[in-house]
């Protein structure tokens, strides 16, 4: 596709978003408005895809874990994809939950990259405390999650096999003189 086109498609409030040789997938407001000016300015070699009116959207995502790391500060976390961003985190509380909903900003088209994993933080009225986090996307309670103990595992793990691997170190089941 020429520059010339992706500019002339844009001036309409068009967005190219993806496609390859022969296709193209963009987003616009009224999906006929947007095929038509689309296919016109692309020509009839090309089939034209809307996905939406917007190249990102927003939608819900699942509370993968929770902490408190101080008195009223929660820590919550959530999985991603490439370029993904959390747009938004709404607690609601009462004397024995907490819920806590997230949306997502994501490409229309799909996101490509790694999945990654992330702390956000939300304020409390209250601490914690023996109350129940829940997700409100899912209205299952949120595993407490200590993202420093697991580190901490991981290196002690790491480690021990490090010795282990060291010429001349002592077998892991080799007693020591007393």
């Amino acid at each position: 596709m020429a520059d010339s086109q992706r500019a002339d498609l844009l001036r309409h409030g068009i967005v190219v978003v993806g496609g390859d040789s022969g296709r193209v997938e963009v987003t616009g407001a009224g999906s006929d408005r947007v095929r038509e000016i689309a296919e016109r300015v692309l020509g009839d070699n090309v089939e034209v895809e809307v996905i939406g009116p917007t190249p990102r959207l927003t939608e819900p995502r699942m509370c993968r874990g929770h902490m408190e790391r101080e008195p009223g500060r929660l820590q919550v976390r959530y999985a991603l994809v490439g370029d993904e961003h959390v747009d938004d985190i709404v607690v609601a509380e009462d004397e024995r939950t907490v819920v806590v909903f997230c949306t997502v900003c994501t490409a229309a088209a799909g996101e490509e990259g790694e999945r990654w994993e992330g702390p956000w933080h939300v304020y409390l009225d209250a601490p914690l405390g023996d109350r129940t986090v829940i997700d409100g996307s899912t209205g299952e309670p949120v595993p407490y999650r200590n993202i420093w103990a697991e580190i901490e595992a991981e290196e002690r793990v790491s480690r021990r096999s490090r010795r282990a691997r060291q010429p001349g170190a002592p077998s892991p089941r080799a007693r020591r003189p007393r």
